[in-house]
């Protein structure tokens, strides 16, 4: 097989298509925005805006891992760093050139100005879990390889020799030299020159996904692994509790989103009950969910990042003895059913 066929082949292969039942939509999306020393205003939506999120919503979108690496001359140190988008695309075949979009700002567009290199990962439909990993927002000092199995690629001259990482087991692996890039609207839109590819005839079908709703790529399969109970344990955080949350109660309201939390809660303890030490709490529960949704009354955001980032509070895991005593809390009554706070009320 030629080198232009194997590229055309990571281009065509887009078989099996996930649907999530409360899937949602995002255009040219990607992880929630990253935090960047740039901010932008975002626009009023009009109705042909959001006609056109609803038309984009019915096109099925390839799920991607764009990585690349940059050595850390003060630090002594490479950085390796991923990021998941799904507005991977086939620009021309000869020569091979491919595109993908990231938010603006972004720190991973930063990233990429600086080292020129880049790896495009086609996930197969068992890599939900890799996705998510590099869909999280995460500071410099993580290594989000740390539990992705990978090899390093092509070798990039920067003061030694480094390759880029590449991802284990992928579906397809593109290795590109920056083209270009432009900024259109709120995204900052790259070009690869394809120097190598490598299509596995073994790996699952390609991982796709469409929306139905106005969610991000991450939050999108955040929600999917949190409801199917395949979310690591180990990323079940006080984070990952918050994050839920305001997925829900940003889309349905405070009211709608309760029971999907309550029993999103349950479902997932029960999937994982051998790892489970505390247990579901009917009131802590309660409590956070008026919490959450009161900030996200007061907020405005349009990703969990920027949410949390104006409400950092919540990540005080103290914050709920502001408002209920020990005693009161830790009872049996409390536990089982909800309970009012006796130290000061909860907002309305």
């Amino acid at each position: 097989m030629d080198f232009i066929r194997t590229v055309s082949l990571i281009c065509m292969r887009r078989k099996a298509i996930f649907v999530n039942r409360t899937s949602v939509i995002r255009c040219f999306c990607q992880k929630a925005s990253e935090n960047s020393s740039t901010k932008i205003d975002k626009p009023y939506e009009s109705a042909v805006d959001r006609l056109y999120k609803k038309l984009m919503g019915k096109v099925p979108q390839t799920v991607v891992v764009v990585t690349t690496a940059e050595y850390d001359i003060l630090k002594n140190r490479w950085l390796n760093k991923g990021i998941t988008c799904t507005s991977f695309t086939n620009v021309s075949y000869h020569p091979p050139i491919v595109s993908f979009c990231v938010n603006h700002p972004s720190k991973m567009h930063d990233l990429l100005l600086r080292t020129q290199h880049f790896a495009i990962h086609v996930l197969g439909k068992d890599q939900v879990a890799y996705s998510l990993e590099f869909a999280k927002h995460v500071n410099d000092d993580i290594d989000q390889f740390a539990r992705v199995p990978h090899t390093q690629g092509h070798e990039i001259v920067i003061l030694c020799y480094r390759g880029i990482p590449i991802i284990a087991g992928c579906s397809a692996v593109m290795q590109c030299r920056v083209h270009s890039v432009h900024t259109v609207g709120d995204h900052h839109v790259w070009y690869g020159s394809v120097f190598d590819a490598v299509v596995s005839d073994d790996a699952p079908d390609t991982l796709l996904y469409y929306f139905k709703s106005f969610r991000s790529v991450g939050d999108e399969i955040f929600i999917k692994a949190f409801e199917d109970a395949t979310l690591p344990y180990e990323d079940w955080t006080h984070e990952a509790h918050l994050r839920m949350a305001w997925t829900y109660i940003t889309e349905y309201g405070k009211e709608k989103a309760t029971p999907f939390i309550r029993e999103g809660i349950q479902h997932f303890n029960e999937q994982n009950k051998d790892k489970v030490k505390f247990g579901y709490h009917e009131t802590i529960t309660g409590f956070y969910i008026s919490i959450v949704a009161d900030s996200v009354n007061r907020t405005s955001a349009l990703t969990f990042d920027e949410f949390i980032s104006k409400n950092s509070f919540l990540f005080d895991k103290n914050v709920i003895s502001k408002y209920y005593t020990k005693g009161r809390l830790y009872s049996d009554d409390a536990r089982h059913s909800f309970v009012t706070p006796d130290i000061c009320p909860l907002p309305c």
